[in-house]
This record gives structure tokens, sequence and C-alpha cells, in this order.
């Protein structure tokens, strides 16, 4: 008797999973004295990732009104291979490693997979 199963095999859930679209939903905290300088190379994090990533799908930027030293970014990319390309581009590592993370306060990063894809211009 074989049984079979519904579930995807581990390599083929891996190959589904990259394939679909991913968000990230970022939160920073800077120091108000770093604000001004954060909010410049965010902006030129954005222009460089528009300008340049075919794969990303969104990327703004998110003031937090009640809490004034808070951004938020939420960027869309089209698979993992998209996300990579980000966080493997030299404008990434320029700005984001070398300038931006020595003023960042705190952190937050959630990694999200759309429930569907209705919405989402591809």
């Amino acid at each position: 008797m074989m049984v079979t199963s519904n579930n995807l095999s581990a390599q083929q859930k891996t190959v589904a999973d990259n394939s679909k679209p991913i968000v990230l939903f970022v939160e920073f905290q800077f120091d108000s004295k770093d604000m001004d300088l954060a909010v410049e190379l965010l902006t030129e994090m954005q222009s460089q990732t528009i300008e340049n990533e075919e794969g990303c799908i969104a990327y703004d930027m998110l003031l937090n009104v009640e809490e004034p030293n808070t951004i938020y970014m939420y960027e869309c990319y089209e698979n993992k291979v998209a996300l990579d390309a980000h966080n493997n581009a030299p404008y990434f590592k320029k700005i984001v490693n070398d300038k931006l993370k020595p003023i960042i306060k705190a952190q937050k990063i959630l990694k999200l997979n759309p429930i569907n894809d209705i919405g989402i211009m591809m």
C-alpha cells in the first residue's frame, strides 16, 4: 500500500516559498538629534532601490506621528531573489551598513508573506 501526502516536499516548498512576494516591515528608532540624518539616508536608500531594483514592488517610509523619533519602512519584493539583490546591493551596504546602523537606537524587522497576491501589481 502506498501512502501519498498533499504536503509539498521540503525542496518543492522551498522553491514555492522563494517565488512568493516578500514584505518587510521595519521599525527604526533614533535619537532626536539623528532624525534629520536618518531621514536623509533612508530617502537616499529609497531612491536607489526604486531606481535600480526591478524586483522592488514598494518601498515606503512612514513617520510615526505619536513617536516622532520612530520611522517605519514598508518594503515589498517580488520574491526572495529580489530581496537578496536588495540586501547585496553596494548602495545598501554603503548607506545602511556603514552610515545608518551606527545611529539606530533600536530596530525591529518583520518578514512577511502576503496572504494573496490581490492588489500587488507585478
